[in-house]
């Protein structure tokens, strides 16, 4: 079945935060017999280069953290909307909401950038190595208090996560095998005040542990070569774990068990994030009506959605302080859990925050030469003018008719464009992903 071009815009805004006019273009000229070659385009993530950090997140600005965060917040959202392939910037989005830490928490904000750094260079890489990288990570080891977990007097706080959270979820293991766990990972610390990784031999559990039913001197990074790839169970409720974890993430709720059955068993075979990404975009359910309709623009989508159509940066919309009202600060998930997905983004606080964003785009967008003729327009003309503006194509026949209702009813006002500027940024085609 040939791909139809809103195929092809939902890909986009699933794997891009938006449909950008250039990359339409360049996917409805490829061979559409299938989905395939437009997937291969998009998981092209090798155009964005591999960049270092910049130096100003490499070490602790010792005169305000809060700057750093700041620059941090304005940097991460600018490549977000930047970025040849922003699929790349869309996992690392990922992988900071599962394997989860956080500024306030880890104290070193430096370090939490670091740590996005990583999951960034693995986003689409093998996840048995994302997650060996992830467990000695800085920010990790403070945030889940693995740098100070001695022998002696194990720390469990990593060892629970790491199963629980990370890769096998509730009721696939026993407290027996995080005890085990965590006497396993001592001696894996980080020590103030840099807390560089380090192994210390001495703060190490050598005696016998039982994990998963087999008595050895279990050491850390063996635990999760257990579960990934030793145990062949576990690894597959691993790879289930993520598979359903990643549908959710880039398709929609509840993936059917058909797909579950057709992926996860790949995806244990090799760990391959990017194959596995391959066979999520290829499926058809990836483009049913289920999937179109099925998620909701998180606020960090919302943001990025903002930044590209208006032009306006990161630092423009004060991305840092006014986040925290939509329910998703960046670098900041509520708890180990992460972030909730979908309808969780739609109570009337959070709503109340992106209508902040909202305001704030309108009142710099109100001098803007390419609304200079909007208020001659026909009320009708005027609402396809801006949802086109802000990237929403088709309106609905609902939305299309209140807004042009609202348009009329305002008409002659003064603030009958900002309203529909406002409006249209509110509108339910804007929250859909």
């Amino acid at each position: 079945m040939a791909v139809s071009d809103d195929d092809l815009a939902h890909l986009l805004r699933r794997t891009e935060f938006v449909v950008r006019p250039s990359r339409l273009a360049e996917l409805k000229a490829l061979d559409l017999s299938t989905y395939a070659a437009a997937v291969e385009n998009v998981l092209g993530v090798g155009l964005n280069g591999s960049a270092p950090l910049p130096a100003y997140f490499m070490s602790e600005d010792p005169v305000s953290g809060w700057d750093q965060y700041v620059a941090a917040c304005n940097f991460w959202i600018d490549a977000m909307v930047n970025k040849p392939r922003p699929l790349q910037e869309k996992m690392t989005l990922f992988w900071h909401g599962h394997f989860v830490s956080a500024w306030w928490d880890v104290g070193k904000g430096f370090h939490m950038m670091q740590q996005v750094q990583m999951y960034r260079q693995n986003a689409l890489g093998n996840f048995r190595d994302l997650t060996q990288a992830m467990a000695i990570d800085r920010a990790m080891l403070v945030y889940l208090s693995n740098a100070e977990n001695v022998k002696g007097s194990p720390n469990q706080n990593f060892a629970r996560e790491l199963m629980e959270l990370f890769t096998l979820g509730v009721g696939n293991y026993t407290e027996g095998d995080v005890e085990a766990s965590a006497r396993a990972w001592t001696g894996h610390n980080a020590d103030w005040p840099d807390y560089v990784y380090t192994f210390y031999p001495n703060r190490h559990d050598t005696g016998l542990k039982t994990f998963f039913g087999t008595t050895k001197n279990w050491n850390g990074p063996d635990i999760i070569d257990e579960i990934l790839l030793n145990n062949a169970g576990k690894r597959q409720i691993a790879a289930r774990l993520i598979t359903k974890k990643l549908w959710e993430f880039l398709a929609h709720p509840s993936p059917p068990t058909a797909v579950l059955d057709a992926i996860a068993p790949a995806f244990a075979a090799d760990w391959n994030i990017t194959n596995l990404v391959r066979l999520i975009l290829n499926r058809p359910e990836f483009y049913s009506t289920t999937a179109k309709q099925g998620l909701v623009r998180t606020p960090i989508e919302f943001i990025v959605a903002l930044c590209y159509y208006s032009g306006l940066t990161a630092d423009d919309l004060g991305v840092s302080w006014r986040a925290e009202s939509t329910g998703q600060q960046m670098f900041q998930p509520p708890n180990v859990a992460g972030w909730k997905p979908n309808a969780y983004w739609l109570n009337t606080s959070a709503v109340a925050g992106r209508a902040d964003f909202a305001r704030s785009v309108m009142w710099q967008l109100s001098d803007d030469p390419a609304f200079a003729n909007v208020a001659a327009m026909t009320a009708a003309n005027a609402v396809d003018f801006v949802a086109n503006y802000f990237g929403i194509f088709p309106l609905s026949t609902a939305t299309r008719t209140a807004l042009i209702n609202a348009r009329q009813s305002a008409a002659g006002k003064w603030y009958s464009t900002p309203n529909l500027l406002i409006q249209t940024m509110l509108s339910p085609e804007f929250h859909m992903a």
